[in-house]
């Protein structure tokens, strides 16, 4: 019985500290094959890997921006070098729609961290015009990851515009026309908004992200300086997958629930 026969008894059991070991363990000998790597070995391990990042996402989202504020972000912030990390290390893969879903996931985390800033809680001890300032100094180191995230969905419309079409395109695309209406209205990119793309390398979007710095004990970010260290990822061709690859056994590909925008 082959591992992810495995992992998919211990899922379809509700037996989640069997599932992920089982894929990690499928991810670790995949990464060790050398010579003998298949396509079919790298199908199943990048979406084995691709669920594992799923997971890593789940408790970077998990993580609330509470008062100690400088302790629970440096919590989030120590989750989300990781998780771009494993997200960046999913292009390697060549596939088309893991690497989708790994431009998607990049995005989200990117947005979510702007909303967790906006959502966190605020000090207690504010008066009401030391409050106001600190809500616009929230929305100022804000703004910078939520434009971080449009840029980093953008990238998955040049994947659609090379021929890659799948739900985490799809899903980009509805973010996009939430976020940007007036840029991403269906009708306009069915009109050809988008450049015509003959090939695309893809570069992993984790690079150039914005850093929120502690300015002073005023600033909402008070003990730390976040900055985003990612690990750039090589380029490599979308759809570098065959249909059969495509078609290979594997553990299913899980969406996990991203909040809306």
């Amino acid at each position: 019985m082959t591992r992810a026969k495995i992992a998919a008894i211990h899922k379809a059991a509700n037996d989640e500290a069997s599932y992920y070991d089982e894929l990690e363990e499928i991810v670790r000998v995949d990464a060790g094959a050398g010579a003998d790597r298949t396509g079919r070995t790298r199908t199943i391990a990048g979406r084995s890997a691709l669920v594992l990042a799923e997971r890593l996402y789940g408790e970077f989202v998990a993580v609330r921006l509470s008062q100690p504020f400088d302790v629970s972000l440096q919590r989030k912030q120590t989750l989300m070098d990781a998780l771009i990390a494993a997200l960046g290390g999913l292009v390697d893969y060549e596939l088309a729609d893991v690497t989708a879903a790994a431009t998607f996931y990049i995005a989200e985390t990117y947005m979510q961290f702007s909303r967790s800033l906006m959502e966190s809680e605020r000090p207690a001890d504010l008066a009401p015009a030391d409050l106001a300032d600190y809500e616009l100094a929230l929305e100022e180191e804000a703004f910078p990851f939520e434009e971080q995230a449009i840029e980093v969905h953008q990238k998955n419309l040049e994947l659609l515009q090379a021929g890659v079409f799948n739900a985490w395109t799809e899903k980009s695309l509805g973010h996009l026309a939430a976020l940007v209406p007036g840029r991403y209205a269906r009708d306009e990119l069915s009109a050809g908004f988008l450049p015509s793309i003959e090939t695309y390398a893809y570069r992993s979007p984790a690079a150039d992200v914005p850093a929120v710095v502690a300015e002073d004990a005023a600033s909402p970010v008070v003990a730390a300086e976040l900055t985003i260290r990612p690990e750039p990822a090589p380029a490599v061709a979308p759809g570098g997958e065959t249909q059969a690859e495509t078609q290979a056994e594997m553990p299913a590909e899980t969406e996990r629930q991203v909040e809306a925008p």
